[in-house]
């Protein structure tokens, strides 16, 4: 008996096909791009979910009629549908031939809402009404129910309004979302349903996926907007995530183990760079556009993933022709490639979202020209640096985030002032320390090197209203385990605005406090441990100190300071104020102590140290630290410096283990001449290139 069900099993199989290539090569893998099936004469459309973007793959199927219910199966990379021309499942290859096949039990109905199983090899169809329901069939050949229809449950007790559902990559529940926006699982095995809560959008949602991470996309029909639920949020909500193809006949297929990426090579997609807060990379749904013939500016970068603040693109689009005054009209230039809409956002309120409130140009149409363009800044915008997003594309309106098939995203860095206000930048310095104090060390003043920029926000009566700073780590060839913090003498830290204080490492907010307690003044602690935030590559023991180390990431810092009552600029400390390294709590840092933690301070020649130093240390070792003369030894040689090269040039540290004298000899006659004489010792042309980083 069993001989003859396998026989029985052959001859099924080997009559199933009978239309179209019966040697049809699969596809070459799982692919990223989405399948999309329309017309009511199929044609089969490629979508990149990425940005929206969607071409045709065939426009002839062998079918002259639709076909629907479409899923891919991982287990063999083909498609399956239904053939409404046959009245039963058919099988798409490579060729884009659909190949009907014979079902056992075929219901003999056509349906529109299918899809393929991850963890078995079967295909899963649906549709509404007491005569009908949930079925599956098997696609495995070693299988006897080899494709036999089983009816898992009848569509009276299975009686969903859905266009489409989708297997989860790991689950192997069904998730669909029916035309009011009710979000349902279904259990395959036994067809009952439970209500996950309403997402927020309604429709006729014809093609439905899923990522290799589990998150959701629904395509609604009327207008193609692409959304994206995450299921594990406790309340899941649809998030527009891209704008698609519309369509009144749509239905949709995907390989659920593959990610969501753009594969093109060379990359077809722009990104913008700001903090991703704002919703910029892939990951956070970040604003996204396919290139085209549309774009700002006379360029347009394209990557596999944004790069996010501190790494920038070459944006050209946008110019702020005058200043952003809160209240106030200021005056952009906007020059754009091709006919679009432009629309920009400014995070008024810097609380590193833009919202839909925050938009300084509304879906403005500009064809192919440079327009200026008056735009008012709200009176209620807060002083100080903030972002701005611009995107220009075909499609309006568009929001913040999310993919477009078009045009370009720019992100711009701008400031803010309220009227009557000034802005004072300060004189950039190139911060570089000698971590081994009160020992001399190795002198190569490469331990921490830091660069550190600062601005003044003022008054019309020339107080001090705000001080805001931005850094970035060049260099660590320290052993030691050091944080890196700035204190303002003689400020006060009770006259800071706490609420308002803003503080950022790569761009990210932090919810620390960077305003140190307990000091007599203001400090500004960036980090306990600069180490912690860098990444070092493969038998790199430094960051950027060692000539075949040159690691890629950043540690960048940006930090916003209003004081509650602003400050006299007669008064106030000049850059590059007091900045200075501590020893990080519980960790070696020479032999000359135990766990010298906090108290262990490294400032600037002839800089206070702060009210937490432990001046014990003074006066050990190579250190003659006196009253006023504070961190030299006998022959005036600090262990930090504080260098600024002028606009044209960047300071070159010196190689681990390379003496600061020897990379830069004039260094002692300036030291020696109590900065007189040889003071342009730091640029390059008084260095030993060979020395040098």
């Amino acid at each position: 008996m069993l001989y003859l069900k396998k026989v029985q099993g052959c001859i099924l199989a080997c009559l199933i096909l009978f239309h179209g290539s019966v040697s049809a090569d699969p596809f070459e893998s799982c692919p990223s791009k989405a399948f999309l099936m329309q017309q009511t004469v199929a044609q089969l459309y490629g979508v990149n979910l990425v940005t929206g973007d969607y071409s045709l793959l065939s426009g002839d199927l062998g079918t002259d009629n639709k076909i629907n219910a479409v899923g891919f199966n991982f287990h063999d990379n083909y498609i399956y549908g239904w053939g409404y021309q046959w009245g039963t499942l058919v099988r798409i290859g490579s060729d884009y031939q659909a190949t009907p096949i014979t079902l056992e039990d075929n219901p003999g109905v056509n349906f529109y809402v299918g899809d393929v199983a991850l963890n078995e090899n079967s295909y899963y169809f649906y549709k509404k009404g007491a005569n009908y329901g949930l079925y599956k069939a098997s696609l495995d050949q070693e299988s006897n129910n080899y494709l036999k229809v089983v009816n898992i449950i009848d569509g009276q007790s299975l009686s969903l309004s859905i266009f489409d559902f989708a297997f989860h990559p790991s689950n192997n529940f069904l998730y669909t979302v029916d035309k009011n926006g009710q979000l349902y699982q279904i259990n395959a095995d036994d067809g009952s349903a439970t209500a996950l809560g309403d997402v927020g959008e309604q429709g006729t949602f014809g093609a439905v996926y899923f990522d290799v991470d589990g998150h959701l996309y629904i395509s609604r029909n009327s207008d193609g907007y692409v959304f994206i639920i995450d299921l594990d949020d406790a309340s899941p909500t649809a998030l527009l995530f891209a704008h698609g193809p519309s369509a009144s006949q749509n239905d949709g297929a995907r390989c659920a183990m593959a990610p969501i990426v753009d594969e093109s090579i060379p990359a077809t997609t722009d990104y913008g760079d700001a903090p991703d807060s704002y919703g910029t990379t892939l990951f956070s749904n970040g604003a996204r556009h396919g290139i085209s013939n549309i774009y700002l500016g006379s360029t347009i970068t394209t990557e596999h993933n944004a790069n996010v603040y501190p790494k920038t693109d070459e944006d050209d689009g946008v110019t702020f022709l005058t200043p952003l005054l809160a209240g106030s009209d200021s005056l952009i230039q906007v020059e754009a490639t091709g006919a679009g809409y432009l629309s920009i956002w400014g995070d008024w309120n810097r609380d590193g979202e833009f919202s839909s409130e925050e938009k300084l140009v509304s879906d403005q149409y500009i064809d192919n020209t440079t327009e200026v363009i008056l735009v008012n800044t709200p009176i209620t915008a807060l002083n100080g640096f903030t972002w701005t997003r611009a995107r220009f594309t075909s499609v309006a309106p568009v929001q913040t985030s999310g993919g477009v098939a078009d045009g370009e995203v720019e992100d711009y860095r701008v400031l803010v002032t309220n009227a009557g206000n000034s802005q004072i930048q300060d004189t950039p310095y190139y911060i570089a320390f000698e971590d081994s104090w009160p020992e001399q060390g190795d002198y190569d003043m490469n331990d921490v090197v830091i660069f550190q920029q600062s601005s003044l926000l003022l008054t019309d009566s020339f107080e001090v209203k705000q001080i805001e700073f931005q850094g970035e780590l060049k260099a660590s060839g320290a052993s030691y385990r050091n944080g890196f913090a700035i204190q303002l003498d003689n400020i006060l830290p009770d006259n800071v605005d706490s609420n308002l204080v803003r503080f950022e490492i790569n761009g990210v907010l932090q919810e620390t406090n960077v305003i140190e307690e307990d000091t007599q003044y203001l400090v500004i602690k960036i980090t306990d441990d600069l180490r912690s935030h860098i990444q070092l590559t493969q038998n790199c023991l430094y960051y950027r100190t060692e000539s075949n180390c040159g690691n890629s990431s950043l540690m960048t810092f940006s930090v916003t300071v209003p004081f509650i009552t602003p400050i006299s600029l007669a008064l106030f400390p000049e850059a590059p104020y007091n900045p200075f390294i501590f020893a990080r709590t519980a960790s070696y840092h020479g032999d000359l102590f135990y766990h010298p933690g906090r108290g262990l301070e490294i400032h600037l020649k002839n800089k206070a140290p702060t009210s937490k130093a432990d001046q014990s240390i003074f006066g050990m070792a190579e250190d003659t630290t006196s009253q006023n003369l504070t961190y030299q030894n006998d022959n005036g040689l600090p262990w930090a410096l504080a260098i600024n090269p002028g606009s044209t040039e960047e300071w070159k540290h010196p190689l681990e283990m390379v003496d600061i004298l020897q990379a830069y000899p004039k260094f002692q006659t300036f030291v020696e001449s109590n900065g007189n004489n040889e003071t342009t010792w730091f640029s390059q042309s008084n260095s030993i290139n060979s020395k040098l980083y």
